[in-house]
């Protein structure tokens, strides 16, 4: 038998018995053939594809210890853990370590008694451990395993200055192979890799074995929503999932362990994790999340890299990733033993500004433009409806040729395909009429009629295209950009503060030449808005109406109201004005039978509330279809409640829980509201949060019983829609406090 069928028999047995694998997985075979070859190899592989089998299993192989560079702690013992429990010799070096453990690890290295090696990048770079690499009696390592390699790319979503030292293992270690991984690495990032590491050179100048797997994990269905009510959305994704294994990400330590107390209020196991935590409790959190006993973590990008958990069933990111990169490798927690799995992204315009606002700290601008171009590709991402994994590998560069991936919200059908050419030449009027020269925010502001300073100081609110789009919501004009810049009709300009210019295909659409049309895609799924919790109440039970109509009402009721001089309110209740957008009358006598509506109110509005709904109607012939006849409103308020979600239990902020903490101490109000430095009004309404959380509370401990029953006696009178009603025929001596804890209480004992 000859030595090649001899090795190649080798290799399978040494699969089968160590591993348990029957074969190898797509692309695993190549990378370690070549590792067993003395070459080096650089695997760009997706999470879940078997990474770690590619130096493992030659490093179980080959005479000598494989020194595997890895950037987490939890991540070295997660493999340590895999590794010795399949036999194999393996160990690590990091701070976590006490001392014995230390010097058993490196005399372990010396006698030749390991074969794999976990260290961080800071230890192989630390003083002496070079020299110590060259003290076992096998010799220098039989190689090095570069683990999470993008983190040595300055153009990768994780740079890591530590990671520039394997720059030098070359040098070093002239004679002993490379193999790098990663799961994400764009060809630009892949280059620089292969340069930095010199790959390819060194004694021996073979060529490197490279494999650039597919991006595609066909086993996950992708999907992104508009962020409405987020703890709705969550608390709702996850018990549709119950008992199946998920990973929530957050970007901040507050949010992370916010979101794990709103998942627990509604009865789910969820557990949180972030780089803040003592590492006991971190590795307790990551523990029983593994182990099974909790069904869902939460958790900043520090959870995650390298964890071996093959069933997670679901991963949600309720903020936006700050890049592609990071989104992709953070999704590819899900699935990994190939089963269908499930990945959400919640996505609205306010996280962009908040992550525009730590990438514009960035000291170094090469840095910060760079940063700023990988938001703005997953903004993008995000924003404009089209297969999202034709999207997705598309940034890698890599072509997805059906027309339908079937895996994907957009695919499965969630989006309507609707002429736009009008409001698109609307908004590319605006821009061209300020010469290209205003960001996305004041011309969404403009087309919309926005009265801001920003519009008087440029009188912009002369052009004609100002307020032409008032009839619908800014982020609809923002949507509206991002489909535009997607369809190159605009393009970015140039800076540290790109804004939206005309390409010529924009010139050409604005001015109708060749009949040009756009289209846009618009999502049919209806996200719950985020309103006030006051249950058995009457502002609990919204009326369902035409929101565009209802927009057009409120803008008319602001101006009538500033010109009395009055709150809204006192014009119109919202109650009285969603009625008016559902039945839409075009009559006083119509009008006259909706509710809050007396003769004094009808003479004094009627006629130019009558008159605004005409001429919306006029503009938008196609919603009298949505008409509800007086009789049914009732009917469409009963409708809506019953097929709306159940009550949900909001988390409790940062400062109310503060506020708990010191009520758990015997302190009064005023004592709390003193050290906090905040209004006793303001500590008042964190107890009234506290009793809508259903948090054992005597209400008798905060309000007397005077002011209890005056407030019900005016609340009778005045109803919940608002407290300043209450708060002024009280002659200011409840405070607005009181009225809302009296209102709360009522509520939860309404709804006992």
């Amino acid at each position: 038998m000859s030595a090649e069928l001899t090795t190649e028999q080798t290799l399978t047995d040494t699969l089968t018995d160590v591993f348990g694998f029957s074969g190898f997985r797509p692309n695993q075979e190549v990378l370690v053939k070549g590792v067993l070859a003395g070459q080096d190899v650089f695997g760009v592989m997706p999470t879940g594809g078997g990474k770690s089998l590619c130096y493992q299993l030659p490093a179980v192989m080959l005479e000598g210890c494989c020194v595997v560079v890895s950037p987490l702690i939890a991540l070295m013992k997660d493999q340590v853990d895999a590794a010795v429990a399949n036999g194999i010799r393996a160990a690590c070096l990091n701070s976590s370590m006490a001392p014995q453990e230390l010097q058993e690890t490196e005399s372990a290295y010396r006698s030749g008694n390991l074969d794999l090696l976990y260290v961080a990048p800071e230890r192989l770079s630390s003083y002496g451990f070079v020299d110590f690499l060259r003290q076992s009696v096998t010799g220098n390592p039989s190689f090095f395993a570069i683990d999470e390699a993008h983190c040595i790319s300055e153009w990768g979503h994780d740079f890591r200055p530590d990671y520039m030292f394997l720059s030098q293992l070359k040098s070093l270690f002239p004679d002993v192979p490379l193999a790098a991984f990663t799961a994400t690495a764009t060809e630009k990032v892949a280059e620089d890799i292969e340069k930095r590491l010199g790959l390819g050179l060194g004694l021996n100048l073979q060529a490197t074995v490279k494999v650039r797997a597919s991006f595609d994990r066909d086993n996950l269905f992708y999907e992104v929503r508009a962020k409405r009510d987020w703890e709705r959305q969550l608390v709702d994704y996850v018990s549709e999932r119950k008992g199946q294994s998920g990973v929530i990400y957050r970007t901040s330590r507050k949010s992370v362990e916010q979101t794990a107390d709103l998942l627990k209020r509604n009865g789910i196991n969820a557990q949180f994790y972030h780089a803040g935590m003592e590492p006991d409790a971190r590795a307790a959190a990551q523990e029983v999340f593994i182990r099974d006993d909790c069904d869902v973590i939460v958790a900043t990008v520090a959870f995650g890299m390298g964890i071996d958990k093959a069933d997670v069933r679901f991963v949600v990111h309720v903020d936006l990733p700050k890049n592609i990169e990071g989104y992709y490798q953070e999704t590819g927690r899900a699935g990994r033993d190939g089963e269908k799995s499930s990945c959400l992204l919640l996505h609205g315009s306010g996280d962009v500004a908040k992550l525009s606002r730590f990438i514009d700290d960035i000291a170094d601008e090469a840095e910060r433009d760079r940063t700023r171009g990988l938001l703005r590709a997953m903004d993008r991402f995000a924003a404009v409806p089209q297969c999202r994994r034709k999207a997705l590998l598309g940034y890698f560069n890599e072509i997805y040729e059906p027309d339908n991936c079937g895996g994907c919200d957009f695919c499965s059908g969630e989006f309507t395909e609707v002429d736009a050419t009008r409001d698109a030449q609307i908004l590319l009027s605006a821009v061209a009429r300020t010469n290209g020269k205003f960001g996305a925010v004041q011309i969404c502001d403009i087309v919309a009629g926005a009265n801001t300073a920003k519009i008087k100081q440029f009188d912009h609110d002369k052009l004609k295209t100002y307020g032409m789009g008032k009839d619908k919501p800014k982020a609809y004009w923002r949507s509206m950009i991002d489909s535009l810049l997607s369809a190159s009709h605009l393009q970015l300009s140039q800076g540290q503060y790109p804004v939206p210019q005309m390409t010529q295909q924009g010139w050409d659409l604005m001015m109708g030449k060749n009949g040009g049309k756009f289209s846009i895609q618009v999502d049919q799924r209806i996200e719950p808005e985020k309103t006030g919790r006051r249950s058995g109440s009457n502002s609990n039970e919204e009326q369902p109406c035409n929101e565009g109509l209802f927009d057009h009402l409120r803008r008319l009721r602001k101006e009538l109201a500033d010109l009395a001089e009055v709150p809204p309110y006192v014009v119109f209740a919202d109650k009285t004005l969603r009625q008016m957008a559902a039945v839409m009358p075009e009559s006083l006598d119509t009008m006259q039978r909706l509710h809050g509506i007396g003769s004094a109110k009808l003479e004094k509005y009627g006629e130019a509330f009558i008159a605004s709904v005409v001429d919306y109607l006029e503009q938008h012939p196609e919603v009298r279809n949505e008409r509800v006849e007086i009789a049914g409103l009732k009917n469409a308020v009963r409708s809506a409640r019953s097929s709306s979600n159940k009550t949900i239990k909001r988390g409790i902020s940062s400062t109310v829980k503060t506020t708990q903490e010191m009520l758990a101490k015997g302190m009064s109000l005023d004592e709390i509201a003193a050290e906090r430095d905040l209004s006793k009004t303001t500590i008042e309404g964190h107890v009234a949060k506290l009793f809508e959380e259903g948090e054992d509370l005597n209400l008798r401990d905060y309000v007397t019983e005077e002011e209890e029953n005056r407030c019900l006696e005016l609340i009778r009178e005045y109803g919940t829609e608002a407290l300043k009603p209450i708060y002024e025929a009280a002659q200011e001596q409840i405070s607005y406090g009181v009225i809302r804890l009296v209102m709360v209480a009522r509520a939860e004992s309404t709804e006992r």
